[in-house]
Order: C-alpha cells, then sequence, then structure tokens
C-alpha cells in the first residue's frame, strides 16, 4: 500500500511540475495561444472583485451570478490577494487542479486494474501540450475536469479513508462547483448518475429486470410526450453551433441540425470532430500539427478502449455504464454544438479522460510493460 502510493504521489508530482513550468512560460511569454480572450477576462475580473474585498466592498463580491466572468473570478480573487505575480498564482492554482485530475484518474485505473494501467492511462493528460496549454492559463476547465474526476473517483473507488457519507458529500460539493462553472454539462451529469443507479439497482435487486424492460416499451411514448423539450434541445444546440461557427479553426460551418432527426443522423460525424479533430487535411500552423497527433493517439486509445470495457465491467458493471452513456452523451451533445477544434479541444478534456481510462486498463490487460510502467 504504502509502495502504491508512492508511486501515485510520484505520477501528481510529475504532472504538477511539468504545468508549473508551463505556468511559468505563459506569465513571462504570449507564446500560450489559450492565455488570451476568456482568459484574460477572467484575470481581469479576478481583479476587480479582490480589489473590492480589499476596499471592503461586499457587494463586490457575486455570490450567485449569471455572469461566468464574475462566477469564476470569484474563485480566482484570493490570489489577487498576495503579493506578487497575482496572475503567476492563479494559473499554479490550476496547475495544481491539472495534477489532482491526473492523479484522480491514475487511481481509478490503478484500483480496477495496475499501476501499469494507472500509468498508461494519466500519461497523455500529463503530456499532452493542449492539457498543459489549458492548465496552465485562468481558464475554468481545469477546475471543472478536477472535481469531475473527483467524483469518480470518490464514487467508484472504495478506501479505508473516508465513509461513504464522507464520500458522498464531498461528491456533492465538486459535482456542484463543476455544474455551476460549466452549467452545459448538467443533462450530462443527470443522464449518467442516472443510468449508473438504474444498473445497480437491477444488480443489488431493487428493480426487477422485468421493470426495466416494461419502462423500455413505454419509453417510445415517454419520447412522444418530451417533443417540445427536444425540440427547445435542438434549437439551442443549432444556435450554439451557429454562434462557435467563425474563426480559423471553424469547420462544417453550414451543418446545421434543425430537428431530431437531422441531429440524430449528423451525431456522430459531430462526436468524431469533437473527440480527435484536428484531422491530418484540417492542419494550418503548427499547434495544429500537435493537437492532430493527439486526435490521432485519441483514436488508438478508442480503439483498445473495448478491452477496457469489458474488464471494467466485470468489477464495476454500474460504473462502467455511467461512464459510458455519459461519454456517449457529451460526445453527442458538444459534437453537434461544437463547430471550432481550438474550442472542442478544450472542451473534450473534461471527457477524454474516460476514454484515456478504458484504452489504458484495455492496453494493459493485453500488453505487459517494464519499468516504469511495471
Amino acid at each position: 500500500m504504502e509502495q502504491d502510493t508512492k508511486l501515485g504521489v510520484q505520477i501528481f508530482a510529475i504532472g504538477f511540475a511539468i504545468r508549473c513550468v508551463a505556468a511559468g512560460i505563459t506569465t513571462l511569454t504570449t507564446l500560450n495561444p489559450d492565455s488570451t480572450a476568456d482568459a484574460i477576462r477572467f484575470g481581469d475580473s479576478a481583479q476587480a472583485i479582490a480589489r473590492g474585498m480589499t476596499e471592503w466592498r461586499p457587494y463586490a463580491i457575486p455570490l450567485e451570478s449569471i455572469d461566468i466572468y464574475h462566477l469564476w473570478g470569484s474563485f480566482l480573487a484570493p490570489f489577487w490577494l498576495l503579493p506578487g505575480s497575482s496572475g503567476f498564482y492563479g494559473r499554479l492554482g490550476n496547475a495544481f487542479l491539472g495534477a489532482i485530475a491526473i492523479y484522480n484518474v491514475y487511481l481509478i485505473a490503478r484500483y480496477y486494474h495496475s499501476h501499469q494501467a494507472g500509468v498508461i492511462t494519466s500519461l497523455p493528460m500529463m503530456v499532452y501540450p493542449s492539457f498543459i496549454a489549458v492548465h496552465s492559463t485562468l481558464l475554468r476547465e481545469a477546475m471543472v475536469l478536477s472535481m469531475i474526476t473527483t467524483v469518480a473517483r470518490l464514487l467508484i473507488v472504495t478506501s479505508k479513508r473516508y465513509s461513504y457519507m464522507h464520500a458522498y458529500a464531498v461528491s456533492g460539493i465538486a459535482l456542484y462547483i463543476a455544474y455551476i462553472l460549466r452549467e452545459d454539462n448538467g443533462i450530462i451529469y443527470i443522464v449518467a448518475i442516472t443510468s449508473a443507479l438504474i444498473v445497480h439497482a437491477v444488480e443489488a435487486g431493487y428493480i426487477s429486470k422485468w421493470s426495466v424492460g416494461i419502462a423500455g416499451l413505454f419509453s417510445p411514448f415517454l419520447f412522444i410526450l418530451s417533443l417540445p423539450v427536444v425540440r427547445d434541445g435542438v434549437q439551442f444546440l443549432a444556435q450554439t453551433r451557429e454562434l462557435r461557427a467563425k474563426g480559423r479553426a471553424v469547420y462544417l460551418p453550414d451543418v446545421i441540425p434543425q430537428s431530431a432527426v437531422e441531429l440524430l443522423a449528423f451525431s456522430w460525424i459531430g462526436a468524431a470532430y469533437f473527440l480527435y479533430a484536428p484531422f491530418p487535411w484540417m492542419v494550418e500552423t503548427i499547434p495544429d500539427l500537435l493537437i492532430s497527433f493527439e486526435g490521432i493517439i485519441n483514436i488508438g486509445y478508442t480503439a483498445v478502449a473495448l478491452w477496457g470495457v469489458r474488464e471494467l465491467g466485470r468489477k464495476n458493471l454500474s460504473a462502467t455504464v455511467g461512464l459510458l452513456v455519459g461519454l456517449c452523451v457529451a460526445a453527442i451533445l458538444y459534437g453537434v454544438g461544437t463547430a471550432n477544434y481550438g474550442t472542442g479541444m478544450r472542451h473534450r478534456q473534461m471527457f477524454l479522460w474516460i476514454i484515456f481510462m478504458f484504452g489504458g486498463i484495455g492496453i494493459a490487460e493485453r500488453v505487459t510493460f517494464t519499468w516504469p510502467l511495471h
């Protein structure tokens, strides 16, 4: 156990060290393309909120706001109360959160398979230029990712260090933080958790398979009743896609699904672009080339993920179903609502770890490596 803990800490330390170096580079130079636009606005908001705190103006601290810049700025504001380079401190905070996410997915893969699986799972998150670039800025993605992986770790990895009630309480707080910082993910969380609970209830005997079958028979009628909601959802995704269909990294800008049938037909194409773009024929710059290599590796992890799904499914079917459902729903919704691979690159980080985990377990199940993986 002590050896396992030491290895996990090493994974965290490496991931954090890489991001600390990147945070320094981002602070001192303009090389990081993700440190502009929203990142600057988040920093400005945090600075303004911190100034209000020092001037004893509590109304400057928004406790609840629909303005994401003020909301995330509230999280970042304490860094602007410290002497020195506040922006650098904020980037270090995000670097820490990114390393926490790496540590979480390592623990999950190690718990259900081996240290080797944990390393293979966490390796892309540690070294991908896109992950490092985003985690060394003031963007909110590192916080959302760390909260999502924390929820997954606490709910599907048992430990003697904390009770079930403690795990549920912390998971609830983490899930709430992830939700308020990215409200678009709310439906994804609901569907993923609900599907996992249904499978668990069937396995535990709380719900019979007959009940599930009867519910399945009525599902077409439920879909008909929910058509107004579905139409509103399709319209929202269409509007979101239109808004994002701009800039150099845009793809398929003229494809705007206007009905549930069109959305379903385009869903697998949109999901592929969301998870793997830019494809080689879309590369125009050096950063594009780097992200394109990441997409190719993502495809490789997806190809071997079936082995990992089967292995994890034997040990924890409800968690496997919940993760798969969450990944599929996220890929479809974001795939339809995204038309720019620069934006997609940041957003898919919230869900790619699931592919890495299944792929990492799958590779470790079939291939044996020597040090440092073994």
